[in-house]
């Protein structure tokens, strides 16, 4: 039975894993050919996006009993 209920928390986690890597390709992506002070704007705003998902994601990890990425 064990593994039964793990394999639905394995897959939360793969998903949980991509849900960051595309996190933080968002917020890469985001500042693609910025300069100046359209950079520290843009910057500014994508980070606290990404630092709220990042959180998000955190939480839910946590929540499975497990607080680190696989």
């Amino acid at each position: 039975m064990a593994t039964i209920s793990q394999q639905p928390v394995s897959s939360e986690l793969a998903r949980l894993e991509e849900s960051e890597a595309k996190a933080w390709r968002v917020y890469s992506k985001s500042l693609e050919g910025l300069a100046g002070d359209a950079y520290i704007e843009a910057e500014d705003r994508s980070w606290d996006r990404l630092q709220r998902k990042l959180d998000q994601i955190a939480t839910r990890r946590s929540e499975l009993g497990a607080d680190q990425p696989a």
